[in-house]
């Protein structure tokens, strides 16, 4: 979504005390075991002033949250192999690399996957580490408070979200805006091939829905990557990856056909099966590249 302002504003929606995450994980107010964090996690915003536009763009949680109330269930195998983070050299391989480690870590604790949270979770860490932030993880005793309240969906969800927010704030607060765009990148590239990947398995039409639906926000994310193309020249070939996506996306008949939306209703937007593989096709070869470094 685009708007007129003067700043450059990544907000990262997490809506987790009340509405929709917490909606969608058929819970309410999240309460961690004797432990008080202090802190609002109902929003995390970082800006910094660069052009006359605005994108806003979900956290990877929000988008793990919607996925999963449209129908997402677990498929044991679809996740990133767990790796060593120290064979990622680049700055630009590591933060994506984080982003989908994130969206892993977010898939994983809304269908309380234990185990395998905690892996992402480490993982997580050590690439936030080879990329100098990992000291976000020690405000609030983030890392304790997460391993202490494993199994409690509701808590680990609030974590994550206290997570995003502090990262968000330390990117901003020392001028690396960049990466914040580049772990939503990776981290949308991640949650779309997981969803397609399910979709696959169940053909839901909600899931479907929920898909085509996250296309529209891919537009913002390269506008958001070229305005921080400027601090590293590997983000032109990011760019040029999820450009072909959304040029593949545009080109769709049922994209073409799809009616305006006006003042009183907006049709909801349905791919074909045929349409969802060539997605998934695209889909997968950039994430294969991202997470072979």
């Amino acid at each position: 979504m685009l708007v007129n302002k003067k700043s450059f504003v990544l907000k990262s929606a997490m809506l987790i005390a009340t509405g929709m995450l917490l909606a969608s994980c058929g819970s309410e107010t999240p309460k961690e075991d004797n432990l008080s964090t202090g802190t609002d996690t109902t929003a995390a915003e970082a800006s910094v002033e660069v052009e006359d536009v605005s994108y806003s763009l979900p956290s990877p949680l929000q988008i793990a949250s919607i996925f999963k109330k449209s129908g997402l269930k677990y498929k044991e195998g679809i996740t990133s192999t767990l790796k060593d983070p120290s064979k990622y050299t680049t700055n630009v391989s590591k933060a994506l690399n984080l982003g989908v480690y994130s969206a892993d870590l977010s898939y994983t604790v809304l269908n309380k996957q234990n185990q395998e949270a905690m892996n992402y979770m480490k993982l997580c860490r050590q690439m936030a580490d080879n990329l100098g932030m990992g000291s976000v993880f020690d405000q609030g005793n983030l890392s304790k408070r997460f391993e202490k309240n494993i199994g409690n969906e509701d808590s680990l969800a609030y974590i994550i979200a206290e997570l995003q927010m502090v990262t968000d704030m330390y990117l901003d607060e020392n001028d690396q805006q960049e990466v914040t765009s580049i772990v939503f990148a990776g981290a949308w590239v991640e949650s779309m091939y997981v969803g397609s990947k399910v979709y696959e398995k169940g053909k839901d039409k909600s899931l479907n829905s929920k898909l085509a639906e996250q296309m529209t926000i891919l537009g913002s994310i390269v506008n958001a990557l070229k305005v921080q193309e400027k601090k590293d020249a590997a983000i032109g070939g990011l760019i040029a990856d999820l450009q072909g996506v959304k040029d593949i996306y545009d080109g769709l008949p049922s994209v073409k056909d799809h009616p305006e939306a006006n003042d009183d209703t907006e049709k909801e937007m349905s791919l074909t099966d045929d349409e969802v593989s060539t997605l998934t096709t695209k889909i997968e070869a950039i994430r294969t590249k991202i997470i072979n470094g």
